[in-house]
């Protein structure tokens, strides 16, 4: 063989390459940090197709940038229960037969939580408190506003309920609350006899879980629906400032932990937040319930300006039965929801839609509407929706 040696059998035997079989590679035979590093970046709307979320998961994600989810509350007449719904994916089998794939999915509340009618809410990193909710049924008349101190905590990563320390003073829905320099401050939504009491700002450390009475000699009434009809109490977390509006209104400065009168240059923001509007990357955002149109707030120019390419969403005319509208911010996009009443006359119902639009900011603020469709159908008697964006 020309002084090369001849093959043995057991290399005669030996398959080339060509014809080895294929091994399946599974996701399952990666080390395990290694695993958990590449689901954790899967996004948290597709953590219902996965067998098992578990706490390195969580501290693998909390490592990486949050992700704005959206929770929805909802509520019927006459209904006490809780619902609470998180926006989500539907499997890739299901995508086909809709035109965005999502949709929300209802989360397990306990029953002592009482209906959104007597609460305020707000968000903190991955946790959504729900303040002035009572802790008992018979403490919340389901005909009538009332007043709770209570506050309960939602973790939005395990889905768990927890009581977080009452409030020192009973409120209910038309109190605002916002997320501010480390603490929860709470204003308005008192009873009338606390209408002159200059404590009647809170402030809840979540550091030392304590509420302590904030002194502001500037505000010393907000809008209460007994005394000004359809007004209530509004803050706006804007600059690193604070700002609270009602029939007069304040500005917080951390820096120097005083309040001030609110000055001419942020008047035309007055108004804004008493209606649909929120805050993204500090920059003020108003949807124009009467042009229907967004907007953006100029500060340099103090004034309003439209949100440009704006283009294909549906018809929101006075006349196309849509009741309440909410934006939120989707992690620098703007999150639009809006509910819609179809009476057909026999299968009435009431749809929830949602539409997610990017924002570009340049000489003009531009937007652009990456998808939108109903994410949820339930009984036309579902009177309101409430919308929180909360970071997992």
């Amino acid at each position: 063989m020309g002084g090369i040696d001849p093959p043995h059998d057991e290399e005669m035997k030996k398959p080339s390459p060509e014809t080895e079989p294929k091994r399946d590679m599974s996701i399952l035979s990666l080390p395990d940090d290694l695993l958990i590093n590449c689901i954790s970046r899967v996004s948290k709307l597709y953590y219902h197709n996965l067998p098992r979320v578990s706490k390195p998961l969580y501290a693998t994600r909390s490592r990486l940038k949050a992700e704005k989810c959206i929770y929805l509350y909802i509520r019927f007449p006459l209904d006490p229960k809780t619902y609470w719904l998180t926006l989500t994916r539907l499997p890739s089998r299901i995508i086909a037969n809709r035109s965005s794939g999502y949709y929300v999915e209802e989360i397990p509340c306990p029953n002592y939580l009482c209906s959104a009618q007597s609460s305020t809410f707000v968000s903190v990193g991955s946790d959504i408190y729900n303040i002035s909710g009572a802790n008992h049924l018979h403490e919340c008349k389901i005909w009538k506003r009332n007043y709770c101190s209570s506050v309960f905590v939602l973790d939005c990563r395990t889905h768990t309920w927890s009581q977080a320390p009452s409030m020192g003073m009973a409120r209910n829905e038309n109190a605002t609350a916002k997320f501010f320099d480390g603490k929860i401050y709470v204003a308005g939504g008192c009873d009338e006899k606390y209408v002159s009491n200059p404590n009647w700002i809170e402030a809840f450390d979540l550091e030392t879980q304590t509420w302590d009475p904030v002194t502001n000699p500037r505000i010393f009434r907000l809008w209460e629906e007994d005394k000004v009809k359809g007004f209530e109490a509004k803050s706006v977390s804007l600059e690193g400032k604070l700002y609270i509006f009602g029939d007069e209104a304040a500005v917080y400065n951390p820096e120097d932990g005083r309040w001030l009168e609110v000055g001419k240059d942020v008047c035309r923001m007055w108004w804004a937040a008493t209606g649909c509007h929120c805050v993204i990357d500090d920059v003020f955002f108003l949807w124009d319930r009467h042009r229907r149109v967004f907007k953006w707030y100029d500060s340099k120019s103090d004034s309003w300006k439209e949100l440009s390419g704006i283009e294909g969403l549906p018809e929101l005319s006075p006349n196309s039965r849509v009741c309440q509208v909410k934006i939120v911010d989707l992690g620098g996009k703007i999150g639009f929801l809006w509910n819609q009443y179809l009476y057909t006359g026999t299968n009435n119902e009431c749809r929830i839609w949602c539409a997610e639009i990017t924002v570009e900011d340049g000489d003009e603020m531009w937007g652009k509407v990456e998808w939108f469709d109903y994410v949820l159908r339930t009984h036309e008697s579902c009177s309101s929706f409430h919308v929180v964006s909360v970071s997992v």
